[in-house]
């Protein structure tokens, strides 16, 4: 875009129609000089892109609206028209990858709670012992009062030895 300033002093007299038509030709022909050089640098854009394809093969740089768009790499595509990204669209991955985020969240969200008490659930079983059988309760008593007598019959020999033991003290006391 080309801005033309010009400067006249405030207190200036009227120009004549021939100064105003001079200047609106300066303008006009700035005007032309810069539309002339934008088609010359749109034209030497376009040349090196064509050097560019020629030189790459079938890597392509494809200039839309005066912005060069890389080439696209295999698997992967532009999304709208002409083959360039719009301002407001979104990639279909991203669109995706933000469903699969959400659902990983409500998953853990509700998830979470559910394999705690599951969890729980299987302490709880794992910590009550099952109830024995009438059979099982008669044989442990057996086992309990014959473990009772037993060591019952342990003490007395234990008392006995203990016994002999200061009897046979005393002997040899009297003896040496």
């Amino acid at each position: 875009m080309v801005y033309i300033h010009v400067n006249a002093a405030p207190d200036s007299t009227m120009q004549t129609a021939q100064e105003q038509q001079q200047l609106k030709n300066e303008i006009q022909h700035t005007i032309q000089s810069a539309r002339e050089a934008a088609r010359d640098a749109a034209r030497d854009a376009a040349q090196a892109q064509r050097d560019a394809q020629a030189a790459q093969g079938d890597q392509r740089i494809v200039i839309r609206q005066g912005v060069p768009v890389p080439p696209v790499p295999p698997g992967f595509s532009y999304s709208g028209s002409g083959g360039g990204f719009n301002d407001n669209s979104i990639p279909p991955q991203a669109v995706d990858l933000a469903y699969g985020f959400f659902v990983m969240c409500a998953v853990i969200v509700i998830g979470w709670p559910l394999a705690r008490a599951f969890g729980k659930r299987i302490e709880r079983r794992a910590a009550e012992p099952a109830p024995a059988s009438p059979q099982l309760t008669e044989q442990l008593q057996r086992i309990e009062q014959a473990v009772d007598a037993m060591s019952i019959e342990i003490e007395r020999i234990s008392e006995s030895q203990r016994f002999i033991a200061k009897i046979q003290s005393k002997s040899a006391e009297r003896i040496g």
